[in-house]
């Protein structure tokens, strides 16, 4: 079984492996993706994927694909210090979403003024029968709904 990935935001690419937080960078909730923003302030975080909105926090929020696959979309790193200040959610926990659904509105301003790296990620959940391919390049610039991978899951079947 696959599936596209696509990116939640514009931007740069990054892959896990060069983030800060080593939750991510050595990918123990699963493989995945970044995409930082650049200096724009005001973000609308888009679905990467379809599925239903399973989990939701002012920083965060989890899809869960028809086929049970789960991803986790986490906008910024320590950002769930900030309270939930500069998060809108734009949808409800158990909505029914398409790839490139607004999710949440997200004010940087208060992630920047403490500093807090600014990166959207996207997990694929459920490791270790999951990977990725096609991630483009490290670095990449990136728009919104473009495939930010190719995910593959080993059949239920063996």
């Amino acid at each position: 079984m696959s599936f596209e990935l696509h990116s939640p935001i514009s931007g740069t690419l990054r892959h896990l492996n060069t983030l800060a937080d080593p939750v991510f960078a050595e990918e123990i909730m699963g493989p995945g993706f970044a995409v930082s923003p650049g200096d724009e302030r005001h973000l609308k975080v888009c679905a990467p994927t379809d599925g239903i909105l399973t989990h939701l926090l002012p920083h965060a929020c989890a899809i869960t694909r028809a086929d049970g696959q789960q991803i986790l979309v986490h906008l910024g790193i320590d950002t769930v210090k900030l309270g939930g200040e500069g998060f809108t959610s734009m949808r409800s926990l158990g909505d029914e979403v398409s790839a490139g659904d607004p999710l949440i509105a997200w004010d940087t301003q208060p992630a920047r003024e403490v500093g807090y790296p600014l990166d959207v990620i996207v997990v694929v959940l459920r490791p270790p029968t999951t990977y990725l391919e096609n991630i483009p390049a490290d670095s990449s610039p990136i728009t919104t709904l473009m495939p930010g991978a190719r995910v593959h899951r080993a059949s239920e079947e063996g």
